[in-house]
């Protein structure tokens, strides 16, 4: 404080043509500098004391049927079941990245699991997600507009959905290869889209408006996603072994879903009936 009041005192001294040398210069800056100080926090406090505080309403609500604690504030949605603590790693966890202005959604089932649903503006934002989590960008899979992944962070297993950035990424994304499919009825159609997403192991087209899609998904949010694009009604879905089995329908055609090794999605009740893979009660 004292060299920048010095070096003003000096300017004006030299535009007024003051008679001031040197050391009266530096005298007068160090006798100034408390006062200015006192100025200078005196604005900052009356600043600090106009500004608009920033808040937002929100509100709580507890499904008991389902056992799930909904709280919705400034945009953002957070569920955590009734059966989990606060203070889990988990609820910690999603409750410090809530601050971040990208997060829309925040699944707590378990003490060790989160699902982190953000809706990133660019591509960086979205690779500073990833930094955050430790994820690496080949570990992402795009299914239609959105992006998924999942990493553990401090003991927590956090499966991440990036809402829209699909798009964002869609300079990075390829059509795969194979899978040829006739584009001239609804099961070709859906087929085709279908071919382009990175878990589709096979399509067998059984007719022009039946077909069988299967997948590998890596995650319970990636297989919802699926059951979602073929309204697929939760208790519906059979099981084969390890293989989750489902019908739906997509663009007129009749679509059966295979989903390899998906079974293993069901296997935690709370986390499965807390994004809707299972209604109400036991699957």
């Amino acid at each position: 404080m004292p060299h920048r009041l010095h070096s003003v005192l000096h300017t004006a001294t030299v535009m007024l043509d003051l008679p001031l040398d040197t050391r009266q210069l530096e005298a007068l800056a160090l006798h100034l500098t408390p006062v200015v100080r006192a100025w200078c926090a005196e604005a900052i406090d009356t600043a600090a004391a106009d500004s608009p505080v920033p808040y937002a309403v929100a509100t709580t609500t507890v499904d008991t049927e389902v056992g799930v604690e909904t709280t919705e504030y400034a945009g953002c949605v957070s569920r955590i079941s009734v059966d989990v603590d606060h203070d889990s790693p988990a609820a910690v966890l999603a409750e410090q990245l809530r601050r971040h202005h990208d997060v829309v959604v925040t699944d707590v089932p378990s003490a060790v699991y989160l699902g982190l649903s953000i809706r990133p503006k660019t591509v960086a934002a979205w690779k500073w997600w990833l930094k955050k989590l430790s994820i690496a960008p080949s570990a992402v899979t795009v299914q239609g507009t959105d992006a998924y992944a999942s990493s553990e962070v401090d003991g927590v297993l956090v499966a991440l959905c990036g809402e829209d950035t699909g798009t964002l990424l869609s300079a990075d994304v390829h059509t795969r290869q194979g899978l040829d499919v006739d584009l001239d009825s609804p099961a070709g159609t859906v087929a085709a889209k279908a071919r382009r997403q990175p878990d589709v192991t096979s399509i067998e087209i059984r007719d022009a408006h039946t077909l069988t899609v299967t997948v590998r998904a890596t995650s319970l949010l990636e297989w919802q996603w699926w059951l979602a694009q073929l309204s697929v009604a939760p208790g519906t879905v059979q099981f084969e072994g390890t293989t989750a089995i489902a019908t739906g329908s997509k663009d007129d055609a009749v679509v059966h879903l295979r989903g390899d090794d998906c079974a293993a999605f069901y296997e935690d009740q709370a986390a499965a009936r807390l994004v809707g893979l299972i209604a109400g009660g036991t699957q």
